[in-house]
C-alpha cells in the first residue's frame, strides 16, 4: 500500500512477499467456510475479494485464484508516484498549489515553498514586505518547481512484489515534472473501469453454481426446482404427481432432476451431478419427500467449457 508522504524511505519487506502480499487466510469455523481474501488499496479505492475453498475445490486452488487476482489488480493499476503525491492538493491548502503557502512569521509575512524528500523537508521563504505579495508568491512557486524538476520520480510501492510488477509494467510512465499543478496519471473513471474489467475476468473463472431443491408440499405432490444461481438465474420448477410412484416419487424426481440440469447446463453436468450428488440424495431407501433436500454445488468449470 502506498504511503501518503511525498518521498519517504520505505522499510523494505522480505523479497519473498509475493506469496503473502495483500493475501489473508480465512480459516473455516462453525459459521463459514475457509478461503483466501485479497485486500489492497489502489488509487483511492479499497479492493477486497474473497476466494472460498468450497467454490474452487480446495484451499490451494482458492489461493491460486486469489494470488492471480491480486497480481491482475496491481498490473492494471500502478501505485501513485512521489511526484503525484507531491503536487496533490490537500484539503487545508489555500494557495491552490501544493507545497506553497502564505505564513505569518516573527520577521513578517512570507510565501513559503516546502517539499518532503527522502533526505528530509526542504523549506524556503520569500518576504512579502521586501518583495511584494505577487513577487514573493511567484518566487515560492518557482522554487518548488525547481525542487520538483530535480526530484527522482518513482512509484510509491512499498512491497517488494508490488515494486517488481510496477517496475515491469509502468516504469515508462516516470516522466519529468512539467508543472506544479496536480497531475493524475489515471482518472477515477479509468480506475473504476480497470477494476471492473479485472473483476469481470475473474467472475468468468468462478465455477458456476447449481442449486437443486426437491421437496413434497402436499399429498402426492413433489416439487423439483433447479437453478444455475446466476444473475439473472436460469431456473425451472416442475411439480410431479407421485400418487402412483414408489418411495414417494424418488425415482421420478431423480429422472426429472437430471433432465432439468441437462436442459440448463448440458449432459456432462447432468451426469456429474447424478454421480456425485443426485443418486445418493435420491436413494429410494433413504429419501424422505416430506423433508426433501436443498443443495448448492459448484460445477467443475471444465464441464461447462
Amino acid at each position: 500500500m502506498a504511503r501518503t508522504k511525498d518521498d519517504t524511505k520505505a522499510i523494505r519487506p522480505p523479497a519473498d512477499d509475493a506469496d503473502t502480499y495483500a493475501l489473508t487466510r480465512e480459516e473455516p469455523n462453525e459459521r463459514r467456510g475457509g478461503g483466501w481474501t485479497v485486500a489492497i488499496r489502489r488509487r483511492g479505492k479499497k479492493i477486497v475479494r474473497l476466494f472460498k475453498d468450497s467454490i474452487y475445490g480446495s484451499s490451494d486452488a482458492a489461493y491460486s485464484q486469489a494470488r492471480a487476482y491480486r497480481d491482475a489488480i496491481i498490473t492494471a493499476l500502478p501505485p501513485p508516484t512521489n511526484l503525484e503525491q507531491a503536487v496533490k492538493i490537500r484539503k487545508n491548502n489555500k494557495s491552490g498549489i501544493s507545497g506553497v503557502r502564505r505564513v505569518e512569521t516573527e520577521e513578517g509575512d512570507v510565501w513559503q515553498a516546502t517539499l518532503m524528500t527522502s533526505e528530509g523537508q526542504k523549506r524556503e521563504s520569500f518576504s512579502i514586505g521586501r518583495l511584494g505579495e505577487e513577487a514573493a508568491k511567484s518566487m515560492a512557486i518557482a522554487q518548488r518547481m525547481r525542487w520538483l524538476k530535480a526530484l527522482p520520480v518513482k512509484h510509491l510501492a512499498f512491497a517488494h512484489h508490488a515494486e517488481e510488477i510496477t517496475r515491469q509494467n509502468f516504469d515508462h510512465q516516470l516522466d519529468v515534472v512539467a508543472d506544479v499543478a496536480p497531475q493524475v496519471q489515471i482518472s477515477e473513471e479509468e480506475v473504476i473501469a480497470r477494476i471492473s474489467e479485472v473483476n469481470g475476468r475473474f467472475d468468468a473463472y468462478r465455477p458456476p453454481r447449481l442449486k437443486v431443491r426437491v421437496k413434497s408440499y402436499g399429498p402426492s405432490r413433489l416439487a423439483v426446482a433447479v437453478s444455475d444461481g446466476g444473475f439473472p438465474a436460469k431456473r425451472k420448477l416442475v411439480n410431479l404427481n407421485t400418487a402412483k410412484m414408489t418411495h414417494g416419487g424418488a425415482l421420478a424426481a431423480a429422472g426429472r432432476v437430471r433432465e432439468i440440469v441437462e436442459e440448463i447446463y448440458n449432459a456432462d453436468v447432468a451426469r456429474w451431478f447424478a454421480e456425485e450428488h443426485g443418486n445418493a440424495l435420491l436413494e429410494p431407501e433413504s429419501f424422505d419427500p416430506a423433508i426433501g433436500f436443498n443443495v448448492t454445488v459448484w460445477v467443475p468449470v471444465e464441464l461447462i467449457r
